[in-house]
């Protein structure tokens, strides 16, 4: 293994009391000089503001589960509609153990309609290449090349780490583990992660992984169908209500038109009925007339 440059363990700008947060451009290229960060296959025209942009590497699997190598003679594979495949990256990245990273899918590539399957943080010590699954959830294939920009990976300071201590004391401090090594200073435990190069695809296990590609591209097409059947059942359901409450509105307003009908008949027949009232009590003066004049006439003259 390569002679491990001191800024593996030590910050050079630890007594900088403004050191923390994200890394600018020029930290980075100045981390990259000593082969940090960006330990292989850097590119100057990949730096951003505050990040870095990794590129498509040699090594994939297919949307079959296949893996596979591409290079300048085969320069790109096709990921299937619906479907996974999984890519490294051509950089290799040496981390120091007092800096963390993040990395994700480029906007371009989310609108392309792929998703970036794994967590996106790196551990602080992490050596070797990244690899990931990548999800087409598009109906279409979807070209992936050799060397193309797909992610962009940022830097960010940690809490202080083996303060005031050499890196060559470090490094005789450590405390070799199964998964992980630490470092114990006074009350304190560091945890680190071991310092051999993690290959592409490292944790590829190849027959589960194909079972696990082809389970999710079923639950993929699964799930659109669910969706597509969602879809369907809600605008039928949506139709359903709306002739459901026409429907109800047109009775609702027969009903209202019939009781204005029926209120109209009934003010008439109140009406005629005041009216024949009337006529009868008119009938009755009359005829109340008549008989005292009938009673008059029959009376005998003095």
């Amino acid at each position: 293994m390569a002679e491990i440059h001191e800024w593996k363990y030590v910050d050079p700008k630890r007594k900088d009391p403004s050191r923390k947060g994200m890394l600018l451009s020029n930290e980075i290229e100045m981390f990259q000089k000593n082969k940090l960060l960006i330990a292989e296959d850097f590119e100057a025209k990949n730096l951003r503001p505050a990040a870095y942009t990794l590129r498509i590497g040699d090594k994939y699997v297919d949307s079959d589960g296949k893996p596979g190598t591409l290079d300048d003679k085969n320069p790109h594979f096709e990921m299937r509609p619906n479907s996974i495949v999984y890519v490294s990256t051509l950089e290799k990245l040496d981390l120091p153990h007092y800096i963390a990273a993040r990395f994700n899918l480029r906007v371009k590539w989310v609108y392309k309609g792929i998703l970036l399957g794994t967590g996106p943080q790196v551990e602080p010590g992490y050596r070797g290449y990244l690899s990931c699954p990548l999800y087409n959830f598009t109906d279409r294939p979807i070209r992936i090349s050799y060397r193309e920009d797909f992610a962009t990976i940022d830097f960010e300071r940690t809490t202080d780490f083996c303060k005031d201590m050499s890196a060559s004391d470090i490094q005789t401090a450590v405390v070799k583990g199964d998964e992980l090594d630490q470092v114990r200073i006074g009350g304190d435990t560091f945890l680190l992660f071991k310092q051999s190069q993690y290959p592409r695809l490292k944790l590829w296990p190849g027959y589960d992984v194909l079972s696990s590609l082809l389970e999710m591209e079923r639950d993929l097409r699964t799930w659109r169908n669910i969706g597509i059947g969602f879809a369907v059942s809600f605008f039928a359901l949506t139709l359903t209500l709306l002739s459901f409450g026409s429907n109800l509105f047109r009775q609702t307003s027969d009903l209202s038109n019939e009781t204005k009908s029926l209120r109209y008949s009934l003010q008439a027949s109140q009406n005629e009925l005041k009216q024949s009232q009337a006529d009868l009590q008119v009938l009755r003066d009359k005829v109340t007339a008549i008989e005292k004049t009938t009673q008059t006439g029959q009376r005998p003259h003095p």
